[in-house]
């Protein structure tokens, strides 16, 4: 009798020994979990850190007005750790500043853009009617004469104000016009073609065929015979050799445009741009940063103008 209870006893005991076994082993698994979890997000935390610390290592090659795109072996580094850095230079004056396209009433170039998208000239004078008209609705009560003389000299210090009239503060403020709602459903990218940045010139340096035709009327062979110039002899764009156009004489003539031809469109070109835009990606085991601002490489002390991080 005595030695069954004794079995029962330790039958009992090896149960409560079991039970213990299990829980501890949950709660040894949950712990595990708990700081795996915790190294798991500080490692990618300490990622994304190094990923940004990466993009902003290149921003400062991409900020130095003597650095260029040809030099590569500055814009695209690799670190001891693995990560890397690419820097991409632009320029915002190879855009059109949507402002100063508006305000001069240039919509014979918003409209033939639009239709190289292939939005229906209908379409297009009804989206760029809708431009005008939201700017319109914008429109503050007259100012008083001091005010004008005070937006006309903050016009000489900063190009993108302008003291008649609203302006579009953004290129992404151009979606909420209702009208222009077909233009973006035909070309999703059309973001890449506007700017709110700058005096509205259109750096004949550094522009694509497709903005020198629509700039200044040229056929697109006369324009990408005019952009493989400044490839210099090599036929490759951003190497050693690029050459650049150094006047509008120059320039007139690459064109193949008459004086007179010419006239009309030259205050919409420049040889040089006024603001840049540097987009630089950090990357590190797989995370990947990338920092783009809008700036001035030339202004002393540097300022920007934008700063988007993604």
């Amino acid at each position: 009798m005595s030695g069954s209870k004794n079995r029962r006893k330790r039958g009992s005991a090896l149960l409560l020994v079991l039970f213990a076994i299990i829980l501890l082993s949950g709660l040894i698994t949950a712990t595990v979990q708990f700081v795996r979890i915790d190294v798991d997000e500080y490692a990618a935390l300490n990622k994304d850190f190094r990923a940004r610390q990466l993009a902003e290592s290149g921003l400062a090659f991409g900020t130095n007005p003597k650095v260029e795109n040809s030099d590569k072996a500055l814009l695209e580094q690799r670190a001891p750790d693995g990560g890397q850095f690419r820097v991409i230079i632009s320029s915002e004056s190879t855009k059109l500043n949507i402002n100063t396209v508006l305000d001069t009433n240039r919509d014979d170039l918003l409209e033939n853009l639009f239709g190289t998208w292939g939005v229906e000239q209908k379409v297009a004078q009804t989206a760029v009617d809708g431009l005008h008209d939201y700017l319109d609705k914008q429109a503050p009560a007259q100012p008083a004469a001091a005010n004008l003389q005070a937006g006309a000299a903050n016009l000489q210090t900063n190009p993108q104000t302008q003291p008649f009239g609203p302006q579009f503060r953004s290129v992404a403020e151009m979606s909420l016009v209702p009208e222009f709602a077909p233009v973006m459903k035909a070309q999703p990218d059309w973001m890449d073609y506007f700017t709110t940045w700058g005096d509205g010139k259109i750096d004949v340096n550094l522009a694509n065929a497709g903005i020198i035709t629509l700039v200044t009327g040229v056929s697109q062979a006369t324009a990408d015979n005019f952009v493989k110039y400044r490839w210099g002899p090599d036929g490759k764009p951003e190497t050693p050799d690029d050459r650049v156009y150094t006047s509008m004489d120059e320039v007139r003539a690459a064109l193949g445009m008459s004086p007179d031809q010419f006239q009309l469109v030259e205050n919409l070109l420049t040889l040089n741009s006024e603001i840049d835009r540097i987009e630089s990606t950090g990357m590190i085991a797989g995370y990947e940063k990338r920092i783009v601002v809008v700036t001035s490489r030339n202004a002393v002390p540097i300022t920007y103008l934008s700063w988007q991080e993604n």
